[in-house]
């Protein structure tokens, strides 16, 4: 799995806010590519939910990456302090409140021993 380290010193997948008119798998698209130079040619859907971070409520989605290509760098200097290839076992420090969406990303079937195409 890849990770990003925000400027709170939090892990976390990477992602973003959803502009008008784009759907949630653009939106995953875009970000990624914004963010650590990944191009995401095929995305599978693995949870949604809706969150609260502080007060605000936010609907995530998180998808497991079928196929990639690039090299992943940090384009967004002033928002990201960090990239890592973890495994599903390794212990990550993720925001709080994200806790339950994430152990259920980490341990859902359509994740479990796939492996991502780089082409």
């Amino acid at each position: 799995m890849l990770v990003i380290q925000d400027r709170a010193n939090n892990w976390n997948f990477p992602g973003g806010k959803q502009e008008l008119g784009e759907t949630p798998v653009e939106c995953a698209k875009q970000e990624i590519q914004e963010e650590i130079a990944l191009y995401i040619h095929q995305l599978t859907e693995v949870f949604q939910g809706d969150f609260y971070l502080g007060h605000t409520k936010w609907k995530g989605y998180f998808y497991f990456a079928e196929s990639v290509s690039g090299i992943p760098s940090m384009n967004e200097m002033d928002k990201i302090k960090g990239i890592r290839f973890v495994n599903s076992k390794e212990k990550i420090n993720f925001p709080i409140e994200l806790s339950a969406a994430i152990e259920t990303v980490l341990t859902s079937n359509l994740v479990h021993d796939k492996i991502t195409k780089w082409i």
